[in-house]
């Protein structure tokens, strides 16, 4: 299990990636500036762009329902989501796009950069807003046939001071690498649902940030997990844990838990679930014994393509979560009723 270390000006110099966990966001996300090899060659600025995978997620957890929105640049397509999920009743509706030709914009970093998916009667905008505490969410999207009109004004309150990232930088074989940047925040601001009006209340709702820009492996593989609330003592808890194609998952991994901000790392994890029946209970778990929880899953976003060469097999159930994980120091926090998801992705990209 990797320690915390002082965060660089930048992810890549002199061609090769820093390695690690960081206190504090990069201010230069540069991966295409690494010495990434295609084929025994190095390649070009243009082929390690196209070849770079990037995303901003986020899932939104209030009392009645929880909302997840991604903006996701895979070069020869574009995706992008917006799904809500009722708690209460368990109705589920997605709307969504996909497609080459779509304006689609990845932020560069975190700081002050823009996200933005645009097509005819959807539009998702996402600012990054670091240097003011904040990421400003903007949805509209038209009603369809069976699916209500979505409007959505949102800020996550990712104020550094008080919440600590989690900013990884992982090595995929010797020459390639994996950035991810997530935090579990307060969130405010509200959300339209036809004629009705969702209110988000920082002192009680919680924003799940999840950005990555990585050279992922053509056959590749992850199972995540993530979860945030408030507990009966006010305190907002968070985890997040991910299981993929790296082997050396002790040193390298990005799983840690956040107690009101205070992040604190783990060993790596491992996922116990039925692949034939993703709806049924997981258990979720670290070599380490810092995470021990059960997932009941309520409801679930399934994306499938298959384009021959390319392919992708996406699964993201949602639900509640239970049992118990690492604090800071030596602390133990049960963990009863919490929302979030796990995640079953394989894909050819």
């Amino acid at each position: 299990m990797t320690q915390i270390q002082q965060t660089p000006e930048r992810i890549v110099e002199d061609g090769r990636a820093v390695l690690g966990k960081f206190m504090q966001p990069f201010k230069e996300v540069n991966p295409l500036d690494s010495d990434v090899l295609m084929r025994g060659r190095k390649a070009s600025r243009l082929m390690k762009d196209f070849r770079l995978k990037e995303w901003e997620h986020f899932g939104i957890i209030h009392d009645d329902y929880y909302f997840g929105m991604v903006i996701f640049d895979a070069k020869f397509m574009g995706t992008s989501f917006f799904y809500v999920f009722d708690r209460r009743s368990g109705e589920f509706f997605e709307h969504s796009r996909m497609g080459p030709g779509n304006p689609i914009r990845v932020a560069r970093e975190l700081w002050h950069g823009e996200c933005l998916y645009e097509h005819v009667g959807y539009l998702m905008e996402f600012e990054n807003r670091l240097d003011a505490g904040m990421h400003r969410l903007k949805v509209d999207i038209k009603a369809s046939r069976k699916k209500p009109a979505v409007k959505a004004e949102l800020t996550m309150l990712e104020d550094l001071s008080r919440f600590e990232p989690l900013v990884v930088v992982s090595p995929i074989g010797e020459d390639r690498l994996l950035y991810t940047h997530k935090d579990a925040c307060p969130v405010e601001g509200r959300v339209e649902i036809g004629g009705k009006r969702v209110e988000l209340d920082p002192a009680r709702h919680v924003a799940l940030m999840d950005v990555q820009k990585t050279y992922y492996p053509f056959n590749t593989f992850w199972k995540w997990s993530t979860f945030g609330g408030y507990d009966g003592e006010g305190r907002l808890l968070a985890m997040n844990i991910c299981q993929n194609f790296i082997t050396d998952d002790e040193r390298y991994n990005e799983n840690c838990t956040w107690v009101d901000g205070k992040i604190t790392p783990m060993s790596a994890a491992r996922f116990d679930y039925d692949e034939c029946d993703l709806m049924a209970p997981w258990r979720l778990v670290t070599t380490g014994g810092e995470l021990d929880v059960e997932f009941a899953p309520a409801g679930e976003r399934v994306g499938k393509v298959n384009l021959g060469v390319i392919m992708s097999d996406f699964h993201q159930p949602f639900g509640e979560f239970a049992g118990s994980m690492a604090g800071p120091g030596t602390a133990r926090l049960d963990v009863k009723g919490l929302f979030g998801l796990c995640e079953h992705h394989l894909a050819r990209f």
